[in-house]
């Protein structure tokens, strides 16, 4: 059975593939012929491709989740103003949110 710790993980429009000589892990984008991101578009470039240890990128991902959790909480909040605001333009409704 091969060691997982030696696999590449596919995320969305990059991956992260462990480096053969250090204990880190390179984010790369995902090219796609001629449509590449970024206008990359030869494979030989380093542009795009970070390196950082495992534990930098599971930092990464918790602040990613964090931002996410806040713009879900911000997003939530907006529809309930919606709802207040919109149950308040029509008399017979009963506004939840007063």
């Amino acid at each position: 059975m091969p060691d997982p710790r030696a696999l590449r993980i596919d995320v969305g429009p990059f991956h992260l593939a462990p480096t053969p000589d250090a204990p880190t892990w390179t984010a790369a984008q995902k090219r796609r012929g001629s449509d590449a991101v970024s206008g990359l578009d030869d494979g030989e470039s380093d542009a795009g491709r970070i390196t950082a240890g495992w534990t930098d990128w599971v930092a990464f991902a918790h602040r990613v989740l964090q931002v996410d959790a806040l713009s879900r909480d911000a997003e939530a909040r907006g529809d309930a103003w919606d709802e207040g605001f919109s149950a308040a333009r029509d008399a017979e409704a009963r506004n939840p949110y007063r």
